[in-house]
């Protein structure tokens, strides 16, 4: 019997970017994760929305795209935990955690894999209209960005606070730092992942070092700006047991995937009455 054809479904819709503004000239993009009262805004950054962006559909082709080469990949796993499980943390550092670390080690290959931390965001039936007051749970991420930069290749970055007591010279490791993103129900249509071939980002002219300051310490990301070159990708109804994993850090000199562009995105192709997006998104250090 003939195997049907998968037929991609690729997205318009809209994505929102880091508006271009003069005052960058001067004056470093910042965001606070607190409220500092009247006297500082909590951000100079200003959002654009780009419609009509196609997003491609991988779905069929999921091992054309690398981790290498395109900043992004799909792996699969049939986690112990079902969906309510992951609202519980402990059970999630006792099981997914481990469940992670042995299929980076296996896919990778690397000296050591560390997992830093997690989050689950959980759509609101009314996201993104604002419900006049905080959600229960983390909303999906709407704004395209990368979540460290090449700064943080310096003994400030946060992927060496894991190594301090190892008897290996950070100097000589090659470091990357992951996410690790998945729903967990599916097939899932609404508000899914988009994440940009890293190949299709310049990094001189498509992103902006931006600081992203808690009230207890500071990292930074790259906010990004629009550029039409870019690829944006997604697969078409996840399964809770496909996991994208894409690049955010990579301390190997010259390396041009460093960090891929993503965020989630309103899907028109939504499939009626579905659940609301429930995801995990899991941070993973690996060194070599």
């Amino acid at each position: 019997m003939a195997t049907e054809a998968i037929v991609p479904l690729n997205v318009l819709t809209e994505l929102t970017f880091l508006e271009p503004d003069i005052i960058f000239q001067s004056e470093k993009p910042y965001r606070l994760r607190y409220d500092p009262g009247d006297e500082i805004p909590r951000t100079n950054c200003k959002s654009q929305v780009q419609s009509n962006i196609l997003i491609h559909d991988i779905r069929g082709r999921e091992s054309s795209f690398s981790l290498d080469n395109n900043g992004f990949e799909i792996l699969t796993l049939d986690s112990k935990l079902g969906p309510e499980d992951f609202y519980d943390r402990e059970k999630v550092q006792a099981v997914y955690y481990k469940e992670l670390q042995q299929l980076l080690r296996d896919r990778f290959g690397p000296k050591r894999v560390e997992i830093l931390e997690h989050g689950i965001r959980r759509r609101h039936a009314e996201f993104p209209i604002s419900i006049g007051g905080d959600y229960d749970h983390l909303q999906p991420t709407s704004i395209i960005h990368i979540g460290l930069s090449p700064w943080l290749n310096g003994e400030q970055n946060p992927l060496l606070t894991c190594l301090t007591c190892s008897s290996i010279t950070i100097g000589s490791l090659r470091l990357t730092s992951s996410s690790i993103w998945k729903p967990l129900r599916g097939p899932l249509t609404d508000w899914p992942l988009s994440v940009c071939d890293a190949r299709s980002v310049s990094i001189e002219q498509d992103c902006e070092a931006t600081d992203v300051v808690e009230r207890t310490g500071f990292t930074e990301n790259y906010q990004v700006y629009f550029n039409p070159a870019q690829h944006f990708c997604y697969l078409n109804r996840q399964l809770a047991s496909e996991l994208v994993v894409f690049r955010q850090s990579d301390t190997k000199p010259g390396c041009t995937t460093a960090g891929s562009p993503h965020a989630g995105f309103r899907n028109p192709n939504t499939m009626p009455g579905e659940h609301p997006r429930e995801s995990i998104e899991t941070r993973a250090f690996l060194y070599y």
